[in-house]
């Protein structure tokens, strides 16, 4: 496999990935030293020294580190956050220049932990993170097949789960999903997910994994042959009909 693209010369980021949610992985070309530096327009934010080891790979030199995100933002609770990576004493960008990668269908940048924040990585002039606001939702703690039915628990106390249209209650934080054919999924056209929300909040997975996210926490089948439970890239829990591209 290659590891990074075989452009030369300026300091670049031949691999950067929020695997976990929690953590950068860095390996970096050309550079002496590395930091992050919270945008604040003209006057810089603080400076998070970032500590790197040496490693050589097909004979380049590369600064590699792993990043723990919690020590950049701990003290900002603000929605929209970005820090940019900086090399060297005069702190300059560092260009992205990653291999492609062919799709699949992991969760390339999962949510923190606490499902309260979207780490994502851009090019902006030089390598960019962004953490973004995520709309709360109520965490899946067991799924298992019941006959005809799916049983769901939840977390917390919500009081109603709704699908397609369809509301179902919610006891002591259980919901019962009936056969298919009674939930009036008729005209879910194929591909299409329909989303569980409880009490108007997404339904959603309480762990964050970085591959094969179905498969991670796995769920059971459901009463019809062409309809199943699936977890979505983002993370939230939707019926859903063969015939389409993954969601």
């Amino acid at each position: 496999m290659v590891l990074f693209s075989r452009r030369r010369g300026r300091v670049s980021a031949v691999h950067a990935r929020i695997a976990d949610g929690e953590h950068l992985w860095l390996a970096v070309r050309g550079a002496e030293s590395l930091c992050l530096v919270r945008d604040g327009g003209p006057t810089p934010g603080p400076v998070v020294d970032v500590d790197t080891e040496v490693e050589t790979h097909d004979g380049v030199r590369l600064l590699t580190a792993v990043v723990t995100l919690a020590a950049i933002d701990a003290d900002d609770d603000a929605d929209d956050l970005v820090v940019r990576l900086r090399h060297g004493a005069r702190r300059r960008p560092v260009a992205l220049a990653l291999a492609d990668r062919p799709s699949s269908p992991t969760l390339e940048t999962p949510p923190t932990a606490d499902r309260r924040w979207q780490w994502s990585i851009h090019d902006d002039r030089g390598l960019v993170l962004r953490r973004t606001a995520r709309e709360p939702g109520v965490g899946v703690l067991g799924v298992a097949r019941l006959d005809d039915t799916v049983v769901v628990r939840l977390e917390g106390s919500p009081s109603t789960v709704t699908v397609h249209g369809s509301t179902l209650a919610v006891d002591d934080g259980v919901v019962v999903l009936p056969p298919v054919s009674r939930l009036g999924l008729d005209d879910l056209p194929v591909g299409t997910p329909a989303l569980l929300e409880a009490d108007g909040r997404a339904v959603v997975r309480t762990r964050s994994v970085t591959d094969r996210p179905n498969y991670a926490t796995l769920l059971p089948s459901t009463s019809s042959s062409d309809v199943e439970l699936r977890w979505l890239r983002d993370g939230r829990l939707a019926l859903y009909r063969h015939g389409g591209t993954d969601a």
